[in-house]
């Protein structure tokens, strides 16, 4: 479209330079002396022509200097042109890197053209592929002006756009540093195995991914019209299961049912018996524990837990317990408390400059107060209740930074942000120890580790289509959490059997690369007064409000 605008445009202008030249041929023939007024018109159409002229060259100028600033035109140069002398062949798209450097994507002559990608699928999903055919996915597309060195947003950009229109022939783009640990994200890419699900890991002192797993994964630099079809679908090697993969939740989403009841002073015992528990209403089925079925399958009979409190059932993942508490706090305490864990919000993970990533939202139906069905359902992480991998680990994040979560952060050049708070930090210091509760006696013990204290969460999720999906959740270590971490198998089983041995395998690699080193106290000129790692923001009080008794 621009390269038949440009030549229209230059075929009408020299058409005009003809016909005023022409014209001024005339005119300078039939002028006389006596008609000075004929002169002065014939001069101003000059300037007029001159003016023209210039401010064409002017135009062309722009397009033979900084044509590399204008992606459809580059686009054009790259699928049409043949001239010996292309520009778009010429330019270098930046590289993308990683936190300490490492390669994740590039372009180096003679062939520019050919994007390479060294961690291949490893990083796949989220860096994506430049290709000639198949076009831009991932980072490469949301930040694909900047890549090309046409963005002017600060000092350096600018330096770069100039030097690349001072030497076209060694025109270079941006380069794109990333906050993602290549070592750590191929190690939890080998302990996925190939298996369907995704890993997640933040830093919850600023916010930043360290890692952004998702399997199955696909080669960037091999793409193939097959893998766009429908008869994969299913296996999905495309999709970012990290990011906009939504699953129920099972029983992490216990966490956030425990926060609200521990703000709502909940401090009751709740009778859990073998045959489980029956929401009131009509047409409603008895929700039991997982261990009635275990003992179902080798013909006993399940005794029950007896009654039992928030720590225990939490520790053991109670469904039987949650199901009760669920409904005892009610829908509107719930809703209020799934709205405040940033559930049907958007949340953005990269904004570039040529769009943006955005994680795809997590689903808490807003239960109705006549529908006490749905509402124990949800209080164990099923029903219609979906989340993200990334939304489970941000909230490992909050809990890790006393209630209030950083913004996820995937750019370098991304300043840290503090969200809103989703709990009390009382609250949040209490999840920590229940969580590490449940790691020492409880579901999640395969992540007791010798001098390594972690909190976690274990979560069995029921799905139609096959066996259940496994969930893991946790911080490490627990006084001073330095990494936030939410694994998620598909088909997988019980959490403690799949999704647990990940997670605890990316915290002892983390171990061994210092990345869980203890971080220095924020500072009262960083972080302004009164702020510490065990409540860094003491002005939050609560916001379902506290009541002694439930």
């Amino acid at each position: 479209m621009h390269q038949a605008l440009n030549s229209l445009l230059t075929l009408v202008f020299f058409l005009f330079c003809f016909w005023t030249l022409a014209l001024g041929f005339r005119y300078s023939r039939a002028a006389a002396p006596a008609k000075p007024a004929a002169g002065t018109g014939l001069r101003r159409l000059l300037r007029c022509v001159v003016l023209l002229f210039v401010a064409f060259f002017l135009y062309q100028a722009t397009w033979q200097l900084a044509g590399f600033s204008r992606p459809a035109f580059m686009d054009f140069m790259r699928k049409y042109s043949r001239r010996p002398v292309n520009p778009a062949n010429e330019m270098i798209r930046g590289r993308i890197l990683d936190r300490n450097g490492i390669e994740l994507a590039l372009s180096a002559r003679p062939d520019p053209l050919l994007r390479r990608y060294p961690r291949g699928r490893s990083f796949c999903h989220l860096v994506g592929y430049a290709d000639p055919m198949f076009g831009l996915s991932g980072l490469e597309a949301a930040d694909n002006t900047f890549l090309n060195g046409s963005t002017l947003a600060s000092r350096d950009e600018l330096g770069r756009f100039g030097m690349n229109i001072l030497n076209r022939r060694k025109a270079e783009g941006n380069a794109l540093g990333l906050t993602l640990d290549a070592r750590l994200q191929e190690t939890a890419v080998a302990l996925l195995r190939g298996r369907p699900g995704a890993v997640v890991a933040i830093q919850p002192q600023d916010g930043s991914l360290l890692v952004l797993a998702s399997a199955p994964a696909f080669n960037p630099e091999s793409l193939d019209a097959s893998l766009f079809n429908e008869g994969i679908k299913r296996a999905s090697p495309l999709l970012n299961r990290a990011t906009q993969g939504v699953y129920p939740a099972g029983s992490v989403i216990k966490i956030m049912v425990a926060a609200c009841a521990m703000e709502n002073g909940f401090a009751d015992l709740l009778d859990c018996p073998p045959e489980g528990y029956t929401p009131p209403g009509p047409r409603h089925r008895p929700i039991r524990d997982h261990e009635y079925y275990e003992y179902q399958r080798r013909g006993q009979a399940w005794p029950g837990w007896g009654r039992i409190g928030l720590e225990k059932g939490f520790a053991r993942s109670s469904n039987v317990f949650f199901a009760q508490l669920g409904v005892r706090l009610g829908s509107q305490r719930l809703n209020r408390a799934a709205e405040r864990f940033l559930f049907n919000q958007p949340l953005t993970l990269f904004e570039g400059s040529s769009g943006a990533i955005a994680v795809r939202q997590s689903a808490w139906p807003v239960v109705r107060p006549e529908d006490p069905g749905s509402l124990a359902q949800q209080s164990i992480g099923q029903g219609a209740l979906l989340v993200t991998p990334l939304h489970m680990a941000l909230v490992a994040a909050a809990i890790a930074y006393g209630g209030r979560p950083y913004a996820p952060r995937l750019a370098m050049r991304t300043p840290p942000r503090l969200l809103d708070a989703i709990m009390d930090p009382g609250v949040a210091e209490k999840l920590k120890q229940l969580m590490r509760e449940a790691v020492e006696h409880g579901t999640g013990q395969g992540a007791n580790l010798k001098d390594l204290p972690i909190a976690g969460k274990t979560g069995t999720a029921q799905v139609p289509d096959g066996a259940d999906h496994s969930w893991f959740v946790c911080l490490a270590p627990v006084e001073r959490p330095a990494l936030a971490i939410a694994v998620i198998i598909e088909h997988g089983g019980y959490g403690a059997a799949a999704a647990l041995p990940v997670a605890t395998g990316l915290v002892k690699e983390a171990k061994k690369l210092g990345l869980l080193e203890a971080k220095p106290e924020p500072s009262p000129e960083r972080d302004g007064p009164g702020k510490n790692i065990l409540n860094p923001h003491p002005e939050f009080q609560g916001t379902s409000g506290f009541v002694p008794r439930i």
